[in-house]
């Protein structure tokens, strides 16, 4: 195995695991949705309700890619807006019902992800896995 490849590698899994979310998303028939916006998604899933300050920070987007993937989701009706009374300039967003309903969904397109990337690996060497991916994150920051 040459470790010089290891950039290489990397995007390719990171293209397959997009390939599988948009197949998955198809499978249940959930249109327009980009794997990018998993990760809004999952935060609201979570945290109920955040401003988009916060969100840019938790999914690691400039605020020009967060707006545009929040408006998607907002003509979606998957999300909406919403300005903050004491702060003109700070915008939260939250799920709406139509949004919460993808919860279920998101959830069991994330473990049958997770199963098919730990296949065959054990927890030990997903955890060195994980630790080395730390190391390499840390290093290219």
């Amino acid at each position: 195995m040459d470790t010089k490849e290891i950039a290489a590698q990397i995007s390719e899994i990171r293209s397959n695991i997009n390939n599988f979310l948009i197949r998955e998303l198809k499978r249940y028939t959930i249109e327009g949705l980009a794997p990018s916006h998993g990760a809004i998604l999952h935060y609201l899933f979570t945290n109920k309700k955040m401003t988009m300050k916060d969100m840019a920070k938790a999914v690691r987007r400039d605020k020009s890619t967060l707006t545009a993937l929040v408006c998607k989701l907002v003509s979606m009706g998957y999300v909406q807006k919403e300005t903050v009374a004491d702060d003109q300039r700070s915008v939260t967003i939250r799920l709406t019902p139509e949004g919460k309903k993808l919860e279920p969904v998101f959830r069991e397109i994330s473990d049958n992800l997770l199963q098919t990337i730990w296949r065959g690996i054990d927890e030990a060497e997903q955890k060195e896995v994980m630790r080395i991916l730390q190391k390499i994150g840390t290093n290219v920051r």
